[in-house]
């Protein structure tokens, strides 16, 4: 009877273990996600991406690069003053001209022919119209930008003006009509390339409806050239005398201007014993 009794011990012992241990062996498996809670499911951490290697997009800039468009127009023959102080006055156009002297502000100039566009400004043939020191005779100068140029219009009295007229462009052009007297009279010119590709500059003159007659052919490199025709010209064309018309055919930046001879100033004789 003991043996039975043990056996049925055993038995019971069995039941009891035997669930247990699947519940343990249950525990320790994979669990069944249709019929669990969900566990929570742990984020990775994000690897930041180094900044060096983004390329940020420029931004525009408030302030755009001056040009043609924003050079100041004057008049050939027109009266103008310096606004700046330390202007130079350049035997050409060009910021690596010879400087002839250095302007202050307020300096009354004459302008003979301009804007010619180099080294990025536009300039102007200038003349001496002020008895104060520094003098010269004619020099070029920069006419800075607007809304602050280096140049500005003002009125002064004018003993003598030599400039008839005169165009400036950067592309072709039609102009006129400008009366010629007489035959004492000097066209002249400046081309300067816009780009190093050189450029070409042509003039045609016509008085009225007669035909034109060539006046200027040139083919520039990449520095810009001045050029003058004399009064010999005009004398070998009298049928130019009268109202004058202009055709320029260019890819330059350009400017033509009509003058008049002045007589040279008579130097003032020396009282020094």
């Amino acid at each position: 009877m003991e043996s039975v009794f043990q056996a049925r011990a055993l038995v019971v012992r069995a039941g009891v273990l035997l669930p247990a241990l699947a519940m343990v062996l249950a525990a320790c498996g994979t669990p069944v996600e249709a019929t669990g809670t969900p566990l929570p499911t742990a984020s990775p951490t994000a690897v930041p991406t180094a900044e060096a290697s983004v390329t940020p997009t420029p931004l525009p800039s408030s302030a755009a690069t001056p040009g043609i468009a924003d050079v100041p127009q004057f008049l050939v023959g027109g009266q103008v003053s310096t606004n700046a102080p330390g202007l130079r006055v350049r035997s050409r156009p060009g910021t690596d001209q010879r400087v002839i002297t250095t302007l202050g502000v307020d300096a009354d100039l004459l302008v003979g022919m301009g804007p010619a566009f180099v080294d990025g400004f536009g300039w102007y043939l200038v003349r001496d119209a002020d008895s104060a020191e520094p003098a010269f005779n004619e020099g070029w100068v920069s006419a800075g930008f607007e809304p602050d140029p280096f140049l500005i219009s003002t009125s002064f009295a004018v003993d003598q003006n030599p400039y008839l007229g005169g165009h400036a462009g950067n592309t072709d052009a039609e102009n006129g009509p400008l009366l010629l007297t007489d035959a004492n009279i000097r066209l002249r010119w400046i081309a300067a390339p816009l780009d190093t590709d050189g450029c070409s500059f042509a003039v045609d003159l016509r008085a009225g409806s007669g035909d034109p007659v060539p006046a200027v052919r040139s083919t520039l490199g990449a520095f810009a050239a001045p050029g003058e025709l004399f009064s010999q010209f005009f004398e070998a064309h009298p049928d130019l005398i009268g109202e004058l018309f202009v055709t320029v055919r260019s890819d330059c930046s350009w400017a033509l201007s009509f003058a008049r001879e002045l007589p040279e100033p008579t130097p003032t004789p020396s009282s020094g014993g």
